[in-house]
C-alpha cells in the first residue's frame, strides 16, 4: 500500500488548480482510475480554504492517505476554530451563487468532517471507497507465484 503524502500550497487562486493537479498524479501514480470525485472534492475544499479558512499569510495543505478500503483526503487550514463550518449551506439555486462546496463533498464523499488541527486551524477530510485500476488488476492477476 502507498504511503501517505502531502503538500503545502500558497494562498493564490492558482493554488486550487495545483492542488487538484498534485490529487490528480498521486492517485494515478498509485493505481487510481477513477478520480473525478475526488478531484472535484478538493477542489471544493481547497477553494473554501481559500475563501474561508485561511488569510493571505497562510495557504493550506492536501494531504491523501489510502487505507484498506479506501482514500482518506485531507485539506488543512488555519480558520479559527471558534467560528467553524458546521456542514453545508443549502444555497438558494436562483438567487446564490456560491455556498454549494459542503453539499457536492456531502453528495460525492461516503463520508466527511472536521477536526481541529494543531496549533490552530482545521482539517476538513473526506472518504472515498476505491479499487484499483484495471491495469493495477491485471497486473496482480496476471503475476506468478511460487
Amino acid at each position: 500500500m502507498p504511503e501517505a503524502t502531502q503538500r503545502f500550497f500558497d494562498h493564490r487562486p492558482e493554488s486550487v488548480k495545483a492542488a487538484r493537479d498534485f490529487t490528480t498524479r498521486t492517485l494515478r501514480a498509485w493505481g487510481l482510475d477513477e478520480t473525478g470525485d475526488i478531484r472535484l472534492v478538493v477542489s471544493e475544499l481547497a477553494t473554501n480554504a481559500l475563501a474561508h479558512g485561511s488569510d493571505a499569510e497562510h495557504g493550506f495543505l492536501v494531504r491523501l492517505e489510502p487505507d484498506d478500503g479506501g482514500l482518506r483526503l485531507e485539506v488543512h487550514d488555519s480558520r479559527d476554530l471558534h467560528h467553524p463550518l458546521t456542514g453545508p449551506a443549502f444555497p438558494d439555486p436562483a438567487a446564490d451563487e456560491t455556498g454549494r462546496g459542503l453539499v457536492i463533498v456531502t453528495a460525492l464523499a461516503a463520508r466527511w468532517g472536521i477536526d481541529p488541527r494543531q496549533p490552530f486551524g482545521k482539517i476538513v477530510w473526506s472518504h472515498f471507497p476505491t479499487a484499483p485500476s484495471a491495469t493495477a488488476a491485471r497486473a496482480v492477476q496476471g503475476a506468478r507465484t511460487c
